[in-house]
């Protein structure tokens, strides 16, 4: 299992869901996004590359590989989710209101710690079922 191809996914449907989201507000005038989106990225990037090390390796990595794959993958989702949080801060008026706050600073904090620790989970799962999809794809005639 690949970090850099994991941290590549994440980021790409990071991105994907901003746009997504400013252009169903800019078209629609309805805004989707909501706090549950956040975990989007984890996801997908974990079912990548649970397919990637399934087709390379023809079989399902173990449960320690999985775990520690995660363990990897949860401080690249923080320090990404940090960095992202920091460089919005600037151009996010509720982001910026949050962190003018007396507690804003912890909140936002402990709102991305949480983020981060339930990602790690969802990459442990999302993983065994993107290996598991492919293995059952490779399975069929």
């Amino acid at each position: 299992m690949k970090l850099g191809r994991f941290a590549i996914v994440y980021l790409g449907i990071m991105v994907a869901l901003m746009v997504l989201i400013l252009l169903v507000q800019a078209i629609f005038r309805f805004d989707i996004s909501n706090a549950g989106m956040a975990i989007i990225p984890a996801m997908g990037a974990a079912m990548v590359e649970g397919q990637a090390f399934a087709k390379a390796q023809e079989r399902m990595p173990e449960p320690a590989e999985m775990w520690g794959f995660a363990r990897r993958a949860g401080i690249v989702i923080l320090g990404l989710t940090l960095l992202s949080t920091a460089a919005f801060s600037i151009a996010v008026p509720e982001i910026k209101h949050i962190l003018s706050q007396p507690q804003g600073t912890i909140f936002l904090l402990v709102a991305v710690l949480f983020q981060a620790m339930i990602s790690f989970l969802l990459v442990r799962f999302f993983l065994a079922t993107g290996a598991k999809s492919m293995l059952r794809a490779q399975k069929r005639p």
